[in-house]
């Protein structure tokens, strides 16, 4: 899919803006804006078939040692209230010898129109296919 930037004040770039929060959240380890973007109805669905709400998600996050985010390949679809995010993420954390690992994983993320703003409603992530 062609991506073009969104025009600020849209709804894909609000969308995306509330995305932006979410890693930065997730970097950063911040309950607080998790707890903000992410939606009271959220479900996440792994990659092994298994789904947890937003504590879940939030407590895995806060036990991350997460060093950085790269989002490649983003686009946006929004219809009426919701809107779907499609990216790919290069995820990088430290390990406990000082090395740093990479994951590539590809994720669908949806958002839902409420009331206080764009709030994550499910992901779905698995890892990117090598090739």
């Amino acid at each position: 899919m062609p991506t073009t930037p969104p025009i600020p004040g849209t709804d894909d770039a609000q969308v995306l803006a509330a995305e932006d929060v979410y890693v930065a959240a997730e970097v950063a380890r911040d309950a607080a804006a998790l707890r903000r973007v992410v939606d009271d109805a959220f479900t996440y669905n792994a990659s092994d078939g298994t789904t947890s709400g937003k504590d879940a998600l939030i407590q895995s996050v806060l036990q991350m040692n997460m060093l950085g985010q790269s989002i490649r390949e983003r686009s946006v679809r929004v219809e009426g209230p919701f809107a779907l995010v499609f990216a790919t993420a290069g995820i990088r954390f430290g390990r406990a010898d000082g090395s740093e690992s990479l994951s590539s994983l590809r994720y669908t993320a949806a958002y839902v129109k409420r009331d206080e703003g764009r709030r994550m409603l499910a992901l779905q992530m698995q890892p990117r296919a090598k090739g």
